[in-house]
């Protein structure tokens, strides 16, 4: 168990120093069995402080849990402070797919008590018929719970109670360490954005803006096709400082700005339409209550197909000559599907510029597909991301 710093003392420690009995070869049965799981729990601390993904934790920490514990099936459930929500993330099919725990199920009582709860009847897994429940706690904070769950009758042992309190206390740091390098991580990234953000607007921005201005003085003093000419270079710098104040508007948003929400989406096609005159129409079949919405945001997913979406919509804006666009999202046999279509004149795919190359990359980086099918009659630009909801290891 943990203490307020989560210094760990393993239950099977105080067992094993608490067996006295008159049978010696019992008592050195009972050794043997609480060394080798004192061995394995330890084992598994280590193991499971090596990853900082808080995906890969967990998915490790069922993996061996499995091992450790020998119950019919492993649960683990993790609790967000802000809606007080507790979310299924590893178990059976049918316990994932509920993907929230009801308020009221009895399993949540195990916050109550540093010792595990034990369950006959309530369980989780339709098919057990009892459990035991402990809470992951690390310096303080409830970050979820784990459970074994038995069928066939079986009534965990105390050995199988204190194994479920030993691989909760690693699995509770183990989390408590991932988190709090995906906040840092997080930090770093967001520091690193602004700093570049104030470059921008500080060097560059100045400077273009300066720029105008002298064009403007320079014009005033030339004939009419000189400033003519130079009021269409006046032109492509104003789009220039457009284009950097979108680029620092993005830069300055946190990673949560960034999604595929309809409204993240309607402001990138407000901006086109804004820029350009052209005619953009938004379908958006995907319900951001959804647990494919969760997983995107979870995992920056939704970051980067938002940015792909504003690529494309670059991309159509700046070399298509369209009068409309379409951009539709939908979810479709387990995937997230996004096309963005255009009526324009299509372009040479084998002249590939930075943006179709920075789109391929990003889908690449996600696991997602990305194909565009240019023709005479415009271009359809389709991004297909598979979502995995969490099942059963």
């Amino acid at each position: 168990m943990q203490d307020a710093t989560g210094e760990m003392s393993w239950p099977l420690v105080e067992r094993r120093r608490a067996v006295r009995t008159d049978d010696p070869v019992g008592q050195i049965d009972q050794l043997a069995r609480a060394n080798e799981l004192l061995l394995a729990l330890q084992k598994m601390a280590v193991t499971l402080s090596s990853s900082l993904d808080v995906d890969e934790v967990i998915q490790r920490g069922v993996e061996q849990a499995r091992r450790v514990v020998k119950a019919d099936t492993i649960i683990v459930a993790l609790y967000d402070r802000s809606d007080d929500r507790w979310s299924l993330v590893a178990g059976p099919d049918s316990v994932v797919d509920v993907a929230v725990l009801p308020a009221d199920s009895p399993v949540a009582r195990c916050v109550d008590s540093d010792r595990p709860l034990v369950l006959t009847g309530g369980q989780l897994w339709s098919e057990a018929d009892h459990g035991v429940y402990q809470v992951l706690r690390a310096r303080g904070d409830v970050l979820g719970f784990l459970a074994g769950e038995w069928s066939g009758g079986h009534e965990p042992a105390i050995a199988e109670r204190e194994a479920i309190v030993g691989v909760a206390d690693a699995l509770a740091l183990a989390l408590d360490n991932a988190r709090i390098f995906s906040r840092l991580a997080d930090r770093v990234a967001h520091d690193e954005r602004s700093r570049v953000a104030r470059e921008l607007h500080d060097r560059v921005s100045g400077s273009l803006a300066a720029i105008g201005y002298e064009l403007d003085d320079v014009a005033r003093g030339l004939g009419e096709v000189e400033r003519a000419a130079i009021t269409r270079v006046r032109a492509h710098l104003g789009e220039t400082v457009t284009d950097l104040r979108d680029l620092l508007d993005d830069l300055r948003t946190d990673r949560d700005g960034h999604s595929i929400d309809r409204g993240s989406i309607a402001t990138l096609i407000e901006r086109t339409t804004r820029r350009s005159g052209i005619a953009v129409t938004l379908r958006h079949d995907l319900d951001p209550s959804s647990a494919t919405f969760d997983v995107l945001r979870t995992d920056g997913s939704a970051t980067e197909l938002h940015l792909m979406i504003r690529e494309a919509l670059l991309n159509a804006e700046r070399h298509s000559g369209a009068g409309n666009i379409l951009v539709e999202l939908e979810e479709k046999e387990g995937s997230v599907v996004i096309r963005v279509s255009d009526d324009g004149r299509g372009f040479d795919h084998t002249k590939v510029g930075h943006g179709l190359s920075g789109m391929r990359e990003r889908a690449d980086w996600i696991g997602a597909s990305l194909d565009v099918a240019p023709d005479t009659r415009g271009t359809v630009v389709t991004i297909t991301l598979p979502v995995e909801l969490q099942s059963a290891p």
